[in-house]
C-alpha cells in the first residue's frame, strides 16, 4: 500500500506579514519583560543575581538545544509545507516534555554542586522556566504562517503581563525584588504559557486523533537542523568566551550587558526568520515564484534598518534607566553592536531562503565556517582592543555569513541588494567612528538611528517605484 500523499495546508495566507510579523511580536513581547525583570532584579538583588540568572538561562538553552534534536526547526519547516501531520507534531511535542523534565531533574543536584546555597532554588526555578519556553516551540509550529498566527503573540501577551504585574508588585511591596521570588514568579509565568501554548495550538485536540509517530525516524531527518542549531548557539556565546581569556572580569560583564541590550531585538529577527520559512518553505517545494528570495530579504532589510535605527535612537535612555551613569561604555559597545544587528537581520531572511529549499545541511557548513571566522577574529583583535574587539569581531562576522550563504543559494538575484544592503552599512559605520570622535555618545547614537531609519525609509519608497511598473505590466498583459 503506498503512503497517502501530504499536501501543503490551503488554509495558510500568501502572507510574509502574517508569518513573520506575529512571530516577532510575540517574541518581543517576551525579551521586553524580560528586560524589565532583569532591571527589576538588579535593582533589588543586585549585578550578582543577573549574572546566576544568565547562567541558569545560558545552561538551560544548551540543555534545550542538545535534547531538541533540531525538531523545532525541522517541524517549522515541514509542517509549514504539509509534510508532517499534525497528530504527529502533538506527539512530538508531549515527548518532548518529558525529555525537558528530565534535564530539569537532572539539574537540581548539579546546582547544588556548582551555585551557592542560597540561590539554588532560584537558580533550578530560571532553568526550569528557560526550559518550558524553548519546549513550546513544537506547539507554536501548528499555527505560525496560519490565520491563528495571532494566538501565539496573545499567548506572550497574557503571561508577560502577568509576570510583570507580579514582579512589580513584590518590588514595589517588599522595597526590592529577590532573586528566588523573582525565579518563582517566572518559573508561574511560563507555566501558564506553556498551558495556553498547548491549548491554542490545538496540541490537545490532535492528540485526541488516533496515529503514532515514527521518533527515530523523525529524528534522523531533523538531524541536520539538530546540528546547525547547536552551532548557531555556539556561534552566538562563543566570543565572551575568547575576549574573557584577554581582559578582566569587569570589561566582560560590559560587553555581555551591551550584547543584553542587543540580544532582544536579536530574538526577535530569529523569530521572524523561523516565520519566513513558515511563509517560503510550501512556495519553494511548489515551484515557487522567482522573486520571493528578493522579496524576503527586503522585507527582513527593512525590518533590520528601522529596528536598528529605533534601538540607537533610544540607546542613550535605555542605559541610563538600566546602568545609571556607569553606563557610558555599555553603550558605546551596544552602538557597535548595532551595526551587527543591521546586518544579523538581513542574514536570518537569506538562512530561511536556505533552509526552505530544503539545504540544512549548507547552513550547517555556514555556520561552521562563521563559527571559525569568528573565533579568528576574536583572537586577533581581543587581546589589543579588549571588549571594543570583540563587538567589531561580531560585526565583521555578519560579513562571513552573507557571503556564505550567498554562495550556497547560487541566486544571482540576491547579489546585488546584499552588496547594497552590506555597502551602506559599512558608511554608517565609518559615520558611527566620526561621529564618536566629535559628538558626546548620546549624540552619535541618536544621529546614527536617525541614518538607518533614513535607510529603511529608502528602500520602501525603491521598492514601491519599481513595484508599480511591474504591476502596470501585469495588469496590461
Amino acid at each position: 500500500m503506498s503512503a497517502p500523499e501530504i499536501s501543503a495546508p490551503g488554509h495558510r495566507p500568501a502572507s510574509l506579514k502574517v508569518a513573520s510579523g506575529l512571530l516577532g511580536l510575540a517574541t518581543m513581547v517576551t525579551r521586553l519583560t524580560t528586560l524589565v525583570i532583569m532591571a527589576l532584579l538588579a535593582r533589588g538583588a543586585g549585578a550578582e543575581a543577573v549574572g546566576f540568572y544568565g547562567l541558569a538561562t545560558l545552561s538551560a538553552s544548551f540543555a534545550a538545544a542538545a535534547l531538541s534534536v533540531g525538531f523545532p526547526t525541522y517541524l517549522t519547516r515541514n509542517v509549514s509545507a504539509g509534510l508532517v501531520p499534525h497528530p504527529e507534531v502533538a506527539r512530538i511535542h508531549t515527548t518532548r516534555l518529558l525529555v525537558m523534565l528530565l534535564a530539569a531533574a537532572i539539574c537540581w543536584p548539579v546546582a547544588g554542586f556548582t551555585v551557592p546555597g542560597a540561590v539554588q532554588l532560584g537558580f533550578f526555578l530560571f532553568f526550569l522556566s528557560s526550559l518550558l519556553e524553548q519546549w513550546n516551540e513544537t506547539a507554536w509550529v501548528l499555527v505560525r504562517g496560519t490565520r491563528k498566527a495571532w494566538r501565539e503573540a496573545l499567548a506572550n501577551a497574557i503571561a508577560s503581563v502577568t509576570l510583570v504585574a507580579a514582579c512589580g508588585a513584590d518590588a514595589l511591596l517588599a522595597g526590592g525584588l529577590s532573586f528566588t521570588r523573582a525565579a518563582v514568579y517566572m518559573a508561574l509565568a511560563s507555566l501558564l504559557r506553556s498551558v495556553l501554548a498547548f491549548w491554542l495550538s490545538g496540541v490537545w485536540r490532535q492528540l485526541l486523533v488516533p496515529g503514532r509517530v515514527d521518533l527515530v525516524g523523525r529524528s534522523r531527518q531533523a538531524v541536520p537542523y539538530f546540528a546547525a542549531d547547536l552551532l548557531g548557539l555556539m556561534y552566538f556565546r562563543g566570543d565572551t568566551l575568547v575576549l574573557a581569556l584577554f581582559v578582566a572580569a569587569s570589561q566582560v560583564g560590559e560587553y555581555v550587558s551591551a550584547t543584553g541590550i542587543v540580544g532582544p531585538a536579536v530574538q526577535v529577527a530569529s523569530s521572524m526568520g523561523v516565520g519566513a520559512l513558515a511563509y517560503a518553505a510550501p512556495r519553494v517545494l511548489g515551484g515557487g515564484r522567482p522573486d520571493e528570495p528578493v522579496t524576503i530579504f527586503r522585507f527582513f532589510q527593512i525590518a533590520g534598518f528601522g529596528a536598528t535605527g529605533v534601538m540607537l535612537a533610544g540607546l542613550p535612555i535605555a542605559t541610563l534607566i538600566l546602568f545609571g551613569d556607569e553606563g557610558a561604555t555599555i553603550m558605546h559597545l551596544a552602538m557597535i553592536l548595532a551595526l551587527f544587528l543591521a546586518l544579523r537581520f538581513a542574514n536570518f531572511g537569506l538562512s530561511a531562503v536556505l533552509l526552505a529549499g530544503g539545504k540544512a545541511s549548507s547552513r550547517l557548513i555556514v555556520l561552521v565556517v562563521s563559527m571559525l571566522g569568528n573565533v579568528a577574529l576574536n583572537l586577533a583583535l581581543d587581546g589589543r582592543y579588549g571588549a571594543f574587539g570583540a563587538a567589531w569581531s561580531t560585526v565583521l562576522t555578519e560579513l562571513i555569513v552573507a557571503s556564505s550563504l550567498l554562495y550556497f543559494l547560487h541566486d544571482r538575484t540576491l547579489l546585488r541588494p546584499v552588496a547594497a544592503s552590506t555597502a551602506f552599512v559599512a558608511v554608517v559605520a565609518v559615520v558611527l567612528v566620526t561621529l564618536v570622535e566629535l559628538l558626546p555618545l548620546a549624540g552619535a547614537s541618536v544621529g546614527t538611528g536617525i541614518l538607518f531609519l533614513a535607510g529603511a525609509a529608502a528602500v520602501v519608497v525603491v521598492r514601491r517605484r519599481f513595484a508599480r511598473p511591474a504591476q502596470t505590466a501585469n495588469t496590461g498583459a
